[in-house]
């Protein structure tokens, strides 16, 4: 599949920097290294310990205040290292930040995914092993689709959300910005999932979801506020 937004001809691997250097970061720099198409110049992380060690043979070259610089010497595409959990915040920020910066944020989708040409894939999305993404589904900026998971066709995920390994979207689900759909979790053909919710790991989602709670359950029902 094509980049969509860095496939402009240029030759040669195109020079990125990953924001993150923990389990997420190394997943994506080993989707990145396996497309053969980008040469990952080093990691950036707030965390000190990790400052000049390497990941998988990448350095981590300190934190996110080294971008200006990267950008100025001629690093102009970034990856969003940092996953989610049940707080799609730290991630969104991330990404905010990047791409305010200028950078071109790449998508990171592995060989082994099955996306669907008439599928949208929306600006840093990354797709793991063996996830499918079926025909018609929209996949916002900033998404995750994590190994083994399903996005049938003509579904919808907002921006900033995590389809966690293993998970399943029948078919015209609505997924909404800054969501989080757990390990193992089933959601009904047709349903609506609101603006930043949490599905609980193994749920069975059969009714819609309001924005902003957790459910969780066979079948899943509410069981309080985001938060709470």
């Amino acid at each position: 599949m094509k980049d969509r937004q860095l496939d402009d001809g240029t030759a040669g691997p195109r020079r990125v920097v990953g924001v993150g250097a923990g389990g997420h970061a190394r997943v994506v720099l080993d989707i990145l290294r396996l497309a053969g198409r980008y040469e990952v110049v080093g990691l950036l992380d707030v965390d000190e310990r990790r400052w000049g060690r390497e990941m998988d043979g990448v350095a981590v070259l300190g934190d996110d205040t080294k971008l200006p610089e990267l950008y100025r010497n001629g690093v102009v595409c970034a990856f969003n290292g940092i996953g989610s959990s049940a707080d799609a915040g730290p991630r969104k920020r991330a990404f905010e930040m990047i791409a305010g910066l200028g950078f071109q944020m790449v998508e990171a989708i592995h060989p082994a995914a099955v996306v669907a040409p008439s599928a949208s894939i929306g600006i840093g999305a990354t797709i793991m092993a063996n996830a499918v993404v079926n025909p018609g589904a929209r996949l916002g900026a900033n998404v995750i689709v994590n190994s083994g998971a399903i996005v049938e066709h003509d579904c919808v995920v907002g921006d900033h959300t995590h389809v966690s390994t293993g998970s399943r979207l029948g078919g015209g689900v609505h997924v909404g910005d800054e969501c989080h759909v757990g390990i193992g979790a089933s959601i009904r053909q047709g349903i609506t999932i609101g603006r930043g919710s949490v599905v609980g790991a193994g749920a069975a989602v059969v009714t819609d979801v309001p924005d902003h709670v957790v459910v969780a359950g066979v079948p899943a029902r509410v069981l309080r506020a985001v938060g709470v």
